[in-house]
């Protein structure tokens, strides 16, 4: 039992300072204000790549028509 009553300050301790360390941590990121803009995220470029292939597709199959 002695042994656990001197191992909990150092863990509360240890889990305090993590704690401060998330909160500065997210402070930092609001006061930066920056978040990802829609065209940076991943699912965005998705969609953006599958709409210049439908765009060339189109075109191949106008072109096609055309001939």
């Amino acid at each position: 039992m002695k042994h656990a009553a001197q191992l909990f300050p150092i863990a509360l301790d240890r889990l305090i300072a993590i704690g401060e360390k998330a909160r500065k941590q997210r402070e930092q990121r609001e006061r930066a204000g920056h978040v990802a803009r829609p065209r940076e995220t991943r699912a965005c470029m998705h969609v953006a790549c599958k709409h210049a292939t439908r765009k060339e597709k189109q075109l191949k199959l106008k072109l096609q028509t055309r001939i």
